[in-house]
């Protein structure tokens, strides 16, 4: 999440014109690594215990830890690539980032068929397998990523060969603006995880349809929240050419465009669902389809609703990000995210006996609040007086 803010100082510098400023941007991004060494050897040692204390079926327990074992090895190639993404989105060039990350999956994707299933003269390596893939597929990706950005072009333009070295002043800018980010990523992420362990808790069907529904709503999110990283890189080159009004106008054209896409993808959930589902039931058998699936239904209906309060929020926070406001966009997801969905989550489950669609209710007032506090946000206009670069 830190990492990820480099976009917005490539931005604001690109729009400034001060494009020698950028390659220094990104390398500091890179050194964000060290830090990040501590984090994977701690989640290393003790992914096991940690998955002992949630609770899950033992043989679920035993998949957990062989797959986050292997996984938690790719963070520092992401966090590398977060910077890297950062800058290929903080000058324009988006196809760098389309065509890298195509290559990762399609790589994924044969490599799985490979290593799970033990194709090809290999042994089978079931879920291990899976982590590996990502891990290899990844490691490629970020390998092209690398040569691309040490190329000829971008060494003359943005310098992304000269300014190696730690720049104190630069870096600690980084964690001011980035790190409330990194931060939201992480606590959000972990209240997540949490509502994820609580929902199991409740019964294998119900983790089972909300896998499912999560599944499904991340393909309808994924165009709209590539629409929010464009909007923080839009938005940030605005206000680096002192062109407010301009960055409130892709954030408004943006929000039109998430709602028309939001409002389609929440008509299908609601008319198709079956569409959506049969990706993921295939190989069920009767009496699971039977536990699963009615839940399933009543899940995406909820979705075509949040979908239309992501439109809103989504854009807007990608606004803000890019201006630089991100103190109160992690402070507030923060606190939505552990008050709204957690918490209440917390109670049904330990003195109500669990129910999925009344946790998925709070799920659903935690992504109303976060579009209305945004909006108010927003609508300060304080954010466009806040510069990141200088």
């Amino acid at each position: 999440g830190t990492a990820g803010y480099v976009s917005v100082f490539v931005a604001q510098n690109f729009g400034a014109g001060d494009e020698r400023k950028i390659g220094a941007s990104v390398w500091q991004g890179f050194y964000i690594v060290g830090p990040s060494l501590l984090m994977v050897i701690l989640g290393f040692v003790y992914v096991e215990p940690i998955f002992r204390f949630i609770g899950h079926d033992r043989a679920i327990q035993l998949i957990e830890v062989e797959y986050t074992r292997v996984l938690i090895l790719s963070a520092p190639i992401m966090i590398i690539s977060a910077c890297l993404t950062g800058f290929f989105s903080g000058i324009g060039r988006t196809p760098v980032i389309m065509w890298s990350t195509l290559l990762v999956t399609l790589l994924n994707v044969i490599l799985d068929y490979v290593l799970i299933f033990g194709n090809w003269g290999l042994p089978a390596m079931g879920v291990s397998g899976a982590a590996w893939a990502t891990f290899i597929s990844l490691s490629v990706g970020i390998t092209v990523q690398l040569l691309i950005f040490f190329s000829e072009k971008y060494r003359r333009r943005f310098a992304t060969h000269c300014h190696w070295r730690l720049d104190v002043s630069l870096f600690n800018r980084l964690l001011r603006f980035g790190l409330p980010l990194g931060v939201q990523a992480q606590v959000s992420g972990l209240a997540a995880t949490i509502f994820v362990l609580l929902i199991g808790r409740i019964g294998v069907a119900e983790l089972t349809a909300h896998s499912i529904a999560t599944n499904i709503f991340m393909l309808a999110v994924m165009p709209v929240g590539g629409l929010t990283i464009a909007v923080s890189v839009l938005v940030g080159q605005r206000l680096g050419a002192s062109d407010p009004e301009g960055a409130e106008r892709v954030t408004y054209s943006a929000m039109h465009l998430a709602a028309v896409v939001f409002t389609v993808a929440g008509l299908m959930l609601v008319v198709k669902p079956d569409w959506f589902i049969a990706l993921f039931s295939q190989g069920m058998s009767a009496s699971t389809y039977a536990a699963t699936v009615p839940l399933v239904h009543y899940l995406l209906r909820m979705l075509a609703v949040i979908c239309l309060f992501r439109a809103v929020s989504g854009m807007i926070s990608g606004a803000l990000t890019g201006a630089g406001d991100t103190r109160f966009i992690a402070g507030v997801g923060i606190a939505v995210s552990w008050l709204v969905l957690v918490l209440p989550t917390v109670l049904i489950n330990y003195f109500w006996g669990g129910h999925l669609l009344w946790s998925w209710g709070f799920f659903l007032l935690n992504g109303f609040l976060m579009c209305i506090v945004c909006w108010w946000r927003f609508k300060t206009a304080r954010w466009k007086s806040i510069r990141v670069a200088v």
